[in-house]
C-alpha cells in the first residue's frame, strides 16, 4: 500500500541529483531550498524552452542531453525547477529512468520537514496529499525505484491504485475536519485580540523576518538562515509600555512559484494579514534577487486581497552590505524604505518608532476631564490610548489622550469630553 508520509524526495543520503530549469536566478534558489533539505546538486542545466511539449514540458533534445549529464556526474535524480502536470512527471521519468520531482514537491518536502505545531504539521500534510492524489501513478515507481524495486518485479496494479486514491481521498476528507476545528480555536484566539492594534510582518522567505520580530520585542521565536524556518504565525508584544497596547505577528514567507495548495492550506495562518492594522514589508537588501523577492510578494498580496493595506517597507540585512554604494543601489528598489539591521539596536529603533507614529497619527485626540471618583476610568484610558497630558485641576484630572474613536465610546468618554 502507498505510505502516504514517505518523503516526496528520493533516498538523496548517496545519491547526487542534477537540477533543470530555464531561468539562473530561479534555479539559484531552487538550489538553496534543496540545500535546505541536506541535497547539493552536481549538476545542472539551464534550458531555453521556446514551446512546451505537452508530454514532457522539455524536448526530446533536452531529455537527451539531461541522460548524458546524468551518466558524467552520476546523478541518480533529477529535480525539475517548474511545476509537472502528472503526465509530464510520469512520462519523463519513463524517458529518464530515473526519480524525478518538481519545484512544488520540493517545497512541499521543505515544508513537511519544518511544520512543528499542530496547526502546521495539519495544513502541509493536506497539501502534500493534495499535490499526491493526482501523481500517485507516478510516485508508485518514484517511490519504487527509492526502495530499489528491479525490473523484474512486479509493479502495482489498477486496483491499488483505487485503493490508494480512496484511502488518500478519505484522509483528506479528515485533515480538512480537523483544520476547520483548528480555525475555529484560531477564530477564538483572534477574538481575544480584536481590540488590540496588530501590526503584521510579511516578506520574502528568508528575508529576516523573525529575527527582526525578535530584535524589536526581544522574545526567542526560531530564526535560523535558512528557507521557510517559520511556518507558523508567531504573536508577540511589541512593546508592553506602549498605549494603546501593539502585538507584532510573524507569517509564513512567501516564495516564487509557491504551490497553490499550500497557500490554500495555510489560509488560516495568512488569516493574520487580514486582521492586521499594519503590515511591515521586509525585503533580504543583501539579495541579489531582492527586486524580484518584492515584486513576487507584493503580488502574493494582492492575490490575498491585502495589498491595499497601510505599510512600512524594511529593507533588512543591511549589516551585509559593506559599501555606500550598495546601501544607495538597494534603496532604489522600493523608495523611501527603511534600511535597517536586526542587530542594531538604533536601527530597531528607528523602525519601532515608525510603527508607533503610524497607529499614533491615526489615533483620535480627546481632551476630558475624569473625577477624581472615576479613578478605574482613568486607568482604562491609559490601558487603551496613549495620554499626551495629565493635569490635575479642581475637579478632577484634565487629560489629553490619543485613543480609537471605537475605544473611547466603549469607555464612554463623551460625557467628560471638554
Amino acid at each position: 500500500m502507498f505510505d502516504n508520509n514517505e518523503s516526496l524526495l528520493p533516498n538523496v543520503k548517496d545519491l547526487p541529483v542534477l537540477v533543470v530549469g530555464t531561468e539562473t536566478d530561479s534555479l539559484d534558489e531552487l538550489e538553496r531550498l534543496l540545500t535546505t533539505l541536506g541535497v547539493k546538486p552536481v549538476g545542472r542545466i539551464e534550458a531555453v524552452i521556446k514551446k512546451i511539449h505537452p508530454g514532457t514540458y522539455i524536448g526530446k533534445g533536452k531529455i537527451d542531453q539531461i541522460k548524458l549529464l546524468m551518466e558524467e556526474k552520476g546523478a541518480g535524480a533529477v529535480i525539475m525547477d517548474m511545476e509537472l502536470s502528472p503526465n509530464q512527471l510520469r512520462n519523463l521519468e519513463t524517458e529518464i529512468t530515473k526519480p524525478i520531482l518538481d519545484r512544488p514537491g520540493v517545497i512541499i518536502e521543505i515544508f513537511s520537514r519544518h511544520a512543528r505545531t499542530k496547526e502546521s504539521k495539519t495544513q502541509v500534510a493536506l497539501a502534500r496529499l493534495q499535490y499526491l492524489l493526482p501523481r500517485l501513478a507516478h510516485f508508485w515507481s518514484h517511490f519504487e525505484r527509492q526502495r530499489g524495486g528491479g525490473t523484474g518485479q512486479r509493479g502495482m496494479g489498477e486496483k491499488q491504485i483505487e485503493v490508494d486514491r480512496r484511502l488518500v481521498k478519505d484522509r483528506i476528507s479528515v485533515l480538512k475536519s480537523r483544520l476547520t476545528s483548528i480555525e475555529k480555536e484560531r477564530n477564538v484566539q483572534r477574538s481575544g485580540r480584536k481590540d488590540v492594534l496588530k501590526v503584521a510582518l510579511v516578506g520574502y522567505t528568508n528575508a529576516g523576518k523573525s529575527t527582526l520580530l525578535n530584535a524589536m520585542t526581544k522574545s526567542h521565536v526560531l530564526a535560523e538562515d535558512k528557507l521557510f524556518a517559520t511556518l507558523d504565525a508567531s504573536v508577540r508584544t511589541l512593546d508592553p509600555h506602549c498605549h494603546p497596547p501593539i502585538v507584532a505577528i510573524d507569517t509564513v514567507g512567501f516564495i516564487s512559484k509557491l504551490p497553490p495548495s499550500l497557500v490554500a492550506s495555510f489560509r488560516s495562518t495568512l488569516e493574520e494579514l487580514r486582521e492586521a492594522d499594519l503590515l511591515v514589508h521586509v525585503i533580504d537588501a543583501s539579495s541579489p534577487r531582492a527586486s524580484d523577492q518584492f515584486r513576487v510578494t507584493e503580488e502574493v498580496l494582492n492575490e490575498l486581497e491585502v495589498g491595499d493595506k497601510p505599510k512600512i517597507y524594511v529593507l533588512n540585512k543591511a549589516d551585509c552590505l559593506k559599501t555606500v554604494g550598495e546601501k544607495n543601489r538597494v534603496k532604489i528598489i522600493v523608495p523611501g524604505a527603511m534600511l535597517v539591521s536586526a542587530f542594531d539596536k538604533a536601527d530597531m529603533k528607528r523602525l519601532m518608532d515608525q510603527i508607533l507614529l503610524h497607529f499614533h497619527k491615526n489615533l483620535e485626540v480627546w481632551e476630558v476631564l475624569i473625577p477624581y471618583e472615576e479613578s478605574k476610568l482613568e486607568s482604562q484610558i491609559y490601558a487603551h490610548g496613549s495620554v499626551e497630558v495629565n493635569r490635575h485641576m479642581k475637579k478632577g484630572n484634565f487629560l489629553r489622550v490619543r485613543i480609537e474613536d471605537e475605544w473611547a465610546k466603549k469607555l464612554g468618554l463623551e460625557k467628560f469630553k471638554l
